[in-house]
């Protein structure tokens, strides 16, 4: 009975939330095209206030269990494919893929993502909100995102059609999705892949860490007597590939997942929603910096030399390695917010015997 109310609920806010008309919109998109599917991916966007100010239930669901909750849109979309005839060669719910997308996070402690705070519920598979810098980004690679399998056994009436269609969720390993184990439930015979059928999309890899934990770099002195600093993984998918750059500073609403690799264990995120942060950067230039061009104004080069010899001086005394400073300060100055396809930055490539200081200069890049 409460599933039932909540499926109702859910209608009503795709109804009201204008997701309805664009669910029909994607699902027109796929009834006219001649390829064959075996999982039709769809997404929705979901706002957790507007959610529970209808049914604080299925708000809970969205926010604690997103699982079950994409489990009842998933329900209630396939009901609709069949009331309204919107894809002709959809046979079962299984083949239908939603995608949740929150527009945000309550703004409570609770939905904070914290390394630091002990114990973290990493099997909760809930939604958390963490704020990092971008230090490393992989190239996009592919992954898989549902694939159809049929029971080996030819008089098992599971060896054709699609009741076996194995989706990808968020924290989910390959092998999760695709392997050669599985067995039907009708027969108990082995399952093969069906792999003209296998739909693949884009998967790639951030490395973030907490914007305070730079502050080590610069010399900043903790509190604490002992203190650790830890980056971690951020799963990007599909439509948020190439979404992060380096040195960006975002907010990343997803699920933690944990990743066993041989003895060692990762705790990584899965992105649903990436935002990048507003930097509060001075409307104007300061009166220290207007005085100190004023008394170099004699030589076009003194400005320029003083800038790149006090240059990261937290990090590195002062004088050493003035040419790579000004390099560095000439490819920020090339360097802006804004993502523009026809920027000209200007790339650096250092070779030195003294990976330690180089580390630390590019480091504290990341403050400027």
């Amino acid at each position: 009975k409460s599933n039932l109310k909540m499926r109702e609920v859910a209608l009503i806010y795709l109804d009201r939330s204008g997701g309805l008309q664009k669910f029909v919109d994607d699902c027109k998109l796929y009834n006219d095209s001649k390829q064959s599917y075996a999982v039709y991916r769809f997404l929705i966007s979901i706002n957790p206030s507007d959610i529970a100010e209808l049914d604080a239930a299925l708000g809970n669901h969205i926010l604690h269990e997103p699982v079950k909750a994409t489990q009842i849109f998933q329900s209630v979309c396939y009901i609709a494919v069949k009331t309204l005839s919107l894809i002709e060669q959809l046979q079962t719910e299984a083949q239908i893929n939603i995608v949740l997308k929150l527009t945000h996070l309550p703004s409570l402690p609770s939905y904070v993502l914290s390394l630091c705070e002990f114990p973290f519920d990493y099997t909760s598979q809930r939604f958390y909100m963490s704020e990092g810098i971008v230090i490393a980004v992989t190239t996009v690679t592919k992954y898989t995102q549902g694939a159809r399998f049929l029971c080996s056994e030819e008089t098992c009436p599971f060896s054709e059609g699609f009741q076996y269609i194995r989706i990808h969720t968020p924290g989910a390993t390959e092998s999760a999705t695709v392997r050669n184990d599985f067995v039907c439930h009708l027969c108990a015979s082995p399952l093969r892949e069906d792999m003209k059928f296998r739909a693949l999309g884009e998967k790639q890899l951030v490395e973030m860490i907490d914007a305070k934990a730079l502050g080590a770099f610069q010399g900043f002195c903790n509190s604490k007597p002992h203190f650790r600093v830890q980056s971690f993984t951020v799963f990007l998918r599909d439509e948020l590939a190439n979404k992060m750059k380096m040195g960006n500073r975002y907010k990343v609403i997803g699920i933690p997942a944990c990743i066993q690799n041989c003895s060692q264990a990762t705790v990584c995120i899965e992105a649903n929603r990436v935002q990048l942060c507003s930097t509060k950067c001075p409307s104007c230039i300061s009166d220290n910096f207007k005085h100190l061009l004023s008394l170099t104004s004699s030589s076009c080069w003194r400005f320029t030399a003083i800038l790149a010899n006090i240059f990261a001086s937290q990090v590195v005394p002062p004088g050493t390695y003035n040419t790579l400073k000004l390099f560095i300060l000439l490819s920020l100055v090339q360097t802006s917010d804004r993502d523009e396809e026809t920027a000209e930055y200007l790339d650096l490539l250092i070779v030195t015997s003294d990976s330690l200081i180089i580390n630390r200069y590019t480091s504290s890049v990341f403050f400027f």
